[in-house]
């Protein structure tokens, strides 16, 4: 996923989002490899947490990023320009449902981890069973969009269990999975009322994450 001046992709740091997840789950001073980073969105609060920080993407990078360092590559075309061993966490943020193949491509992950399972996988992707998707569908509606779940670039859709498969069958165990609510502060900006419809969210995640989480979290790392 490449992410330019125009992009409709932004920074979720100010809520609870994939990107503030991602960030609280990464210890500090740990080794990271942000694989589909786009613009660089959570490295700069990764070094602040003392984290050596290896971005990867299709755009060429930004210059004066954070990233200590930057690979560009396509994740498409094969293995990972790096060895993914020597890193202790690896994020898949919002990136596995832009692949071709996703399948192939977290096999080739799982085998470049072989013998080390302390590494860490987060990955996060929409989730296609939640509750505005089920109403559209029930009305015979399935609009793809600029952004959100049904993303016109998206060429995967998953639920938590079709997600979950995707990283079993290749290997790995799942540590932890939840629910994340939709982003209400980007879609009606960052206020009372937002910050309410975010609380009102979570607290129907308890009840069904299947039905009310806008986006599935996961942590996995090598049985």
């Amino acid at each position: 996923m490449t992410v330019t001046e125009a992009s409709p992709y932004q920074a979720k740091l100010s809520f609870d989002s994939s990107h503030t997840r991602a960030l609280a789950a990464v210890p500090d001073g740990k080794i990271v490899l942000d694989v589909g980073c786009a613009a660089g969105f959570l490295a700069g609060t990764l070094k602040n947490k003392g984290c050596h920080v290896t971005g990867i993407d299709r755009g060429a990078g930004a210059p004066g990023s954070n990233f200590d360092e930057y690979h560009q590559a396509d994740l498409n075309a094969g293995p990972l320009p790096v060895d993914a061993g020597r890193y202790d966490v690896i994020l898949l943020l919002d990136v596995i449902e832009h692949l071709v193949n996703p399948e192939a491509f977290i096999e080739r992950l799982a085998r470049s981890l072989r013998g080390r399972n302390e590494v860490e996988l987060i990955a996060t992707t929409g989730n296609v069973a939640f509750i505005a998707i089920r109403a559209m569908l029930l009305f015979g509606v399935f609009n793809y969009a600029e952004r959100g779940i049904l993303d016109r670039t998206h060429t995967r859709l998953f639920t938590f269990s079709s997600f979950r498969k995707l990283f079993t069958d290749a290997g790995f165990e799942i540590i932890e999975t939840h629910g994340i609510p939709a982003p209400f502060p980007l879609a009606f900006g960052d206020n009372a009322a937002a910050r309410g419809l975010l609380a009102l969210n979570r607290l129907l995640i308890c009840i069904s994450k299947g039905l009310f989480s806008f986006q599935i979290f996961l942590r996995v790392r090598m049985r």
